[in-house]
C-alpha cells in the first residue's frame, strides 16, 4: 500500500530515514502527563525552545499552569533562546494578556499571530531535535481537566520541518503552498498546516479512511458535516463508505459541557445521529471533563494526532500542527487501548 507523504514547497522533501522516537503523551484529568512531560523538557532544554499556542494563560491565583511559564523564564535566564507565538483573539482574555506580559518581562521573545488568521496549533520544538504537538493548550482546563493526546517526536528532520514552519509564521509568512507525494510505510508524515493551503490534514485523513480494511477508531473534540458542498464532508462520507464495506467504524465525540454554547451540543448530536443512521457507531464522552483530544487509529497501525478538529475552519482556514504515522502497530496498540478505555466510559446516543 502506498500512502501520502509531504513535500513542502520552499523546504524541500521531508525524508525520515533516520531513527525516530515517538512517545504518546496521553492525559486525563487525574493524570496530567503532558504537563509533566513539557515541564521536564523545558527544564532540560539547552539551546532553543520554540512554542506556538492557541491559548496560553497566567493566573492571578496560584496555579500549576504558571509553573510552565516560570520554567520558560528560568530557561531564558540560563541562556536558552525562547520564542513564543500566540493566537491573537478579537477580545484577549486578561489571563492571556498576563501570560504575554510575563513572558516579555522575563526576556522572552513573544508575539501575537496575524489577526487575519486563527492560530490553533499546539506546537513545541526543543533544541532542534524534539517536537511536542497535539491537542493541549496551556490553560487550566486544557492541562488538568481534559482528555488530551499529544506526541513527543524525537527526530532532527521532523524538528527541522516544524522549526521552519514556526519561522514562516513568526515572520508573518502565511502563504506557503504544500503538495502531496507518496511514501512507503513505515513512515512519519509531518502535517504543518498553513491557512487556505492544500488542506494536508484533510487529504491525509481522507486517504487513511478510504484505505481502511478492518477498523477505524476516531476521537475528536469536534466533527462537523455541512449542508453545502464542503470539502470537509469528504471525511464523513469516507467514514460511512468504510462502514458500508464492512469496516468497523467507531467515532467518539465531545458531547458538550454545561459551560459550552448550546449550539455545540446540538451540532455534535446532529452529526452523531447522521453517522448512526449510516452504520457508524458513535458515542459522546461522559459529562464533567472535556474530551479535547484529536486522534485517529486505522487498522491498528496508521495514526493521526493533531490540534485540528474535523470542521471547515479547522481544516481549511486555521494554522494547525499534526503528524501521521504509517505502519506503526506498537504505537497503534497504545492509542487503540486508550480509545477503548474512553469508549467504555462513553455515552451511547439515546
Amino acid at each position: 500500500m502506498r500512502s501520502p507523504a509531504i513535500f513542502f514547497l520552499f523546504l524541500g522533501l521531508i525524508a525520515l530515514g533516520e531513527p525516530v522516537s515517538v512517545t504518546p503523551i496521553l492525559s486525563i484529568p487525574q493524570v496530567p502527563r503532558y504537563f509533566e512531560w513539557v515541564l521536564g523538557a523545558i527544564e532540560n532544554a539547552e539551546e532553543e525552545i520554540l512554542i506556538m499556542l492557541s491559548d496560553c494563560r497566567r493566573y492571578v491565583r496560584p496555579s500549576k499552569v504558571n509553573t510552565l511559564l516560570d520554567a520558560l523564564a528560568e530557561a531564558a535566564g540560563r541562556g536558552v533562546q525562547v520564542k513564543v507565538l500566540l493566537e491573537r483573539r478579537d477580545e484577549i482574555p486578561p489571563e492571556e494578556e498576563a501570560a504575554f506580559a510575563y513572558l516579555e518581562k522575563n526576556g522572552i521573545e513573544v508575539r501575537w499571530d496575524d489577526p487575519e488568521s486563527t492560530l490553533h496549533a499546539k506546537l513545541l520544538v526543543f533544541d532542534r531535535t524534539e517536537v511536542v504537538l497535539g491537542s493541549t493548550p496551556w490553560t487550566y482546563n486544557g492541562l488538568f481537566e481534559s482528555v488530551q493526546v499529544d506526541f513527543a517526536v524525537r527526530s532532527p528532520t521532523a524538528a527541522q520541518t516544524f522549526r521552519r514552519f514556526f519561522g514562516f509564521l513568526w515572520e508573518g509568512r502565511y502563504r506557503v503552498e504544500p503538495r502531496l507525494g507518496e511514501a512507503e510505510a513505515p513512515a512519519l508524515i509531518p502535517l504543518p498546516e498553513f491557512p487556505e493551503g492544500e488542506a494536508l490534514h484533510l487529504e491525509v485523513a481522507a486517504r487513511l479512511l478510504e484505505e481502511a480494511r478492518k477498523e477505524i477508531d476516531l476521537c475528536l473534540y469536534m466533527l462537523r458535516r455541512y449542508p453545502w458542498d464542503s470539502p470537509v464532508n469528504r471525511l464523513t462520507d469516507a467514514l460511512i463508505s468504510a462502514a458500508a464495506r464492512g469496516v468497523r467504524v467507531r467515532v467518539l465525540l465531545e458531547g458538550g459541557e454545561s459551560w459550552m454554547e448550546p449550539d455545540f451540543a446540538s451540532d455534535a448530536r446532529e452529526v452523531a445521529t447522521y453517522l448512526l443512521l449510516h452504520g457508524v457507531e458513535a458515542r459522546f464522552d461522559p459529562p464533567g471533563s472535556t474530551l479535547h483530544a484529536k486522534f485517529l487509529v486505522v487498522d491498528g497501525e496508521d495514526l493521526l494526532v493533531s490540534s485540528a478538529n474535523w470542521a471547515y475552519y479547522s481544516l481549511i482556514k486555521n494554522v494547525e500542527a499534526g503528524v501521521a504515522l504509517l505502519g506503526t502497530p506498537a504505537l497503534g496498540s497504545i492509542l487503540a487501548d486508550f480509545f477503548e478505555a474512553l469508549w467504555a466510559q462513553a455515552r451511547p446516543l439515546p
